[in-house]
């Protein structure tokens, strides 16, 4: 089974497939599917996101007690533990 896809590409690119796939000898549709194919196989499979998986990672304060020392960082030093 197959699926048809109508796109609309800039001339410049659309000029540029053209220019490839006559240097090729095949058609443009050919060029697009084969293109695609080795886009999508070295595209790494993705993971199911997390929502906070963009900002994992991005505090570095060089402090290996972060997580006792968390009220003070947040909140100043004058934190008053209960």
């Amino acid at each position: 089974m197959s699926v048809k896809f109508q796109m609309v590409l800039p001339d410049d690119l659309a000029i540029r497939l053209k220019q490839e796939a006559s240097s090729r000898e095949i058609p443009v549709a050919e060029l697009i599917r084969q293109t695609m194919e080795e886009k999508l196989a070295a595209t790494p499979k993705s993971r199911k996101r997390r929502p906070l998986d963009d900002i994992v990672g991005r505090i570095h304060t060089g402090d290996g007690n972060l997580a006792a020392r968390v009220d003070e960082i947040l909140y100043g030093k004058n934190v008053r533990r209960q």
